[in-house]
Order: C-alpha cells, then sequence, then structure tokens
C-alpha cells in the first residue's frame, strides 16, 4: 500500500494492524491509538499529515516508521516545523501587517477551565480587519466550525509544541439568531431531575466516562458515541466540565441535552434526540 500525507490513519491500520504499534513509536502522544474505542472515533477522522501535526512530528517520521513495516511512501523533500492549514489570504496580510490580537488559552486549559468564553469575549473587542490569535497546543477544530458559522475565516499555523489558530471576521453570520450566543446553552438541572430524566429510557442509556481524556478528545469521544446511538437512547456522559464546543454541535445534528453540576471537575450529562 501506498501511503501519502492525505492517507486517513484508518486505511492504514485496516491495511496492516502492525501500524498501530509502529505509529506509536514515533511518539508516545499515539498511544491512545491502542484503545479501540479511540481508535474507531479518531482513525477515520485523521490524516497522516494530522497525526504529524497532533504529535508534534514530522510527515516523514511517520513515513519512516510505516515504511520499515512494508508501506510503500511519497517522498517529502522537505518538511518543515511550521505548516499552515486552511491557508487565508486575508489573514495573511494581517499577520504581515501587524494587525492580530494575540490570547493566549494555555494557563486557562492547564488550570481546568474551557477557554469557549473567554475566546467569544475577546474577539467582540478585536477592531475590523485585525485577526485574533488564539496560541494553543492543539488544532482548535469544534471552535472553528463554531465561528464559520458566525461569518470568521480561520487558518492554523503549527509551529513545533504551539497552535497558532487565527480568526478574522469576514461575512454575516449564518445562524439563525445571529451573534446570540445564548443558542449554544443547555439546561443545567440538580441531579436528581437528571436520574430522573435518565430513568424514562430505563435500559436504553449508554454510558461514557470522558473526564481523564485530554481536549479534544472528550468532545470526539462523546460525538463518536453519538454517531452510533440508536435513537430511543440516550448517551450518559460522566464529564469535568460543561463542553462549550459541544453544545452547538449537538444542536446541529438534532440532539437535545440536560446537565448537572456536582462538584468542582465532575458534571453529569443526559443527552439524546
Amino acid at each position: 500500500m501506498k501511503v501519502t500525507r492525505r492517507t486517513k490513519i484508518s486505511e492504514i491500520i485496516k491495511h496492516d494492524k502492525n501500524a498501530i504499534e509502529a505509529i506509536i513509536s514515533v511518539n508516545s502522544h499515539f498511544e491512545k491509538l491502542r484503545n479501540p474505542i479511540l481508535r474507531k472515533v479518531l482513525a477515520p477522522r485523521v490524516t497522516i499529515e494530522d497525526a504529524a501535526r497532533i504529535g508534534k512530528c514530522k510527515v516523514n517520521d511517520l513515513f519512516s516508521a510505516l515504511s520499515k513495516i512494508g508501506f510503500e511512501t511519497e517522498h517529502i523533500s522537505s518538511d518543515n516545523t511550521e505548516s499552515v492549514v486552511q491557508d487565508s489570504k486575508r489573514i495573511s496580510e494581517a499577520r504581515n501587517g501587524g494587525k492580530i490580537k494575540k490570547l493566549d488559552v494555555r494557563p486557562i486549559l492547564s488550570g481546568g477551565a474551557d477557554p469557549f468564553t473567554d475566546i467569544m469575549k475577546e474577539l467582540k473587542t478585536v477592531p475590523e480587519g485585525y485577526a485574533l490569535e488564539v496560541i494553543n497546543t492543539f488544532e482548535p477544530t469544534p471552535l472553528i466550525k463554531i465561528l464559520e458559522k458566525k461569518g470568521y475565516e480561520s487558518m492554523v499555523v503549527t509551529e513545533g509544541d504551539v497552535v497558532r489558530t487565527y480568526f478574522l471576521k469576514t461575512g454575516d453570520s449564518t445562524e439563525t439568531e445571529k451573534g446570540n450566543d445564548s443558542n449554544f446553552e443547555l439546561q443545567k438541572v440538580t441531579i436528581n431531575e437528571l436520574d430522573s430524566a435518565r430513568d424514562k429510557f430505563a435500559q436504553k442509556v449508554r454510558e461514557v466516562d470522558v473526564r481523564n481524556l485530554e481536549m479534544p478528545l472528550p468532545m470526539v469521544t462523546i460525538l463518536g458515541e453519538l454517531e452510533e446511538l440508536p435513537d430511543d437512547y440516550a448517551l450518559y456522559v460522566h464529564h469535568k466540565k460543561i463542553p462549550q464546543y459541544l453544545l452547538p454541535e449537538l444542536k446541529d445534528r438534532g440532539f437535545k441535552s440536560i446537565a448537572a453540576e456536582i462538584d468542582e471537575g465532575n458534571v453529569k450529562m443526559l443527552i439524546h434526540r
């Protein structure tokens, strides 16, 4: 099998399961592939190029590991430490012209908080023609999708361990209620109310615990579970916090949700059609 930077990890593993250990040998970050549930959720969505960006390694490193177990790989003469995803001429011009406001969300994430609200507030202060630079350690795909609907272009630049995502307002919101972030809110209830709602589904409840997963794996895992959830079932989620990035995705997919905040680092959610 010939592998290119655009080849999906799922295709590689399907061809040869030994690829799992070969990929893990490049970077311990890929050990998640040993988990069959996470592998099922992540592998179909991630290309070799995506994996290199996520694992903070070079595409050629992955090619080298795969070639050792028999894969044919494309030749890349240079494998730069900086890679740009979703190139945007307008954002590039803003960067070159110094029209950038910066927000480093790494301290927020390391403190266990969700930076979604901080990012949305900061966007409201960005002057016209300027771009907001969100500094992080991974590509915030859910945030990109949310802001696209609000009329923002995005560009992702990876430099070693740092991921810089730029947002520039270039169009109108495509949401029914423009600029209304309350669209993304969910109903908060007591744990007794949540358990009562769960009891209505009797035995038709699936359960997932994402409290020990690194971002953005909690959201990816939940969406993966929902893709296989029968219409008459509910998904009971154990989470560390209210997943703000997930809420608009649930709305778009026609799901309803309620949540109970038990204590710090312990949130229960019930998601259903």
